[in-house]
Parts: structure tokens; sequence; C-alpha cells
């Protein structure tokens, strides 16, 4: 019963169409390396309730342990797509995607543990043919499809 419930929310459409830019990564997971250049960084993309919001949960791994974890969820707010973030150290995030074809900019702030200081948090991601590649701070990082 628990399989068939996942298969059927992985498989279920996307129902905002500001999100579609993500039905390539819907159902599948994408490793890269970790920031810092240790370890791997692992994302899973899924629909929630229907295709209503997009979830993608992370977990860096060093040494076969898992070291860190975040989970994103995008968001349709009218016309605009938002992102809010919380990670395993009780830190959370928010901002908003820019969702073009083939490239993705994400801005917003985000504060690292739950006393730290707010910071600027901005990326662009890019399709490729086996997953995509986060531009970071002027160096690009490939994720390529890891299921």
């Amino acid at each position: 019963m628990i399989a068939f419930l996942v298969t059927a929310a992985a498989a279920s459409p996307i129902a905002q169409a500001p999100l579609q830019p993500f039905a390539p990564l819907i159902g599948h997971c994408f490793a890269g390396p970790a920031p810092g250049g240790k370890g791997i960084d692992r994302h899973c993309f899924e629909n929630v309730y229907g295709g209503q919001h997009i979830r993608d949960r992370h977990v860096v791994t060093i040494g076969g342990k898992d070291v860190y974890a975040g989970e994103t969820v995008y968001s349709v707010k009218g016309a605009q797509v938002i992102l809010t973030y919380w990670n395993s150290l009780g830190g959370l995030g928010t901002g908003t995607a820019t969702l073009g074809a083939g490239e993705w900019r994400f801005n917003g702030t985000i504060h690292a543990t739950p006393d730290g200081k707010e910071q600027p948090m901005a990326a662009s991601w890019k399709l490729t043919p086996d997953g995509y590649e986060v531009m970071s701070a002027g160096k690009p990082t490939p994720f390529k499809r890891a299921d």
C-alpha cells in the first residue's frame, strides 16, 4: 500500500503552471559534489498535494555518514514562484524563483541556523541532458541523475 502511494504521488501531474519547468526533475534524484568539495549532495524531487507544490529534499553525505539535510518547497503565489527552505541545523530561508526555459534563477535570504545572521542566497540552475548544473558564486556544479 505504501509503495502504491509513493508511486501515485510521484506520478501526479504538476497542477500549477508556473511550476511546470520542474517536470523533468519530478520523481528523480540527482547527486553532485557537496559544498566545499567534500562528500555528496543528493537531491530528490517530488510533487506535493497533487502537484500544487514541488518538494526538493537533499542530504549531504561525507564518508558514508549523513551530516546535513535540507528541504525546499516551491509554491505559487499569484504569478510568482516562491521558495521556503529549512535544514537540519534549524535554519530557514525564503525567496523567489524565476523559472525559464532550461535556466532557473533563485534569490532570497537564509539563516543557516536559528540564531545565525541573515545572509543573501542566490544561484542559477541550467538543465543538462543528464540532470542540471548549479551556478553559485561563479562556479558550475553538475548534478547528475542518481536513481
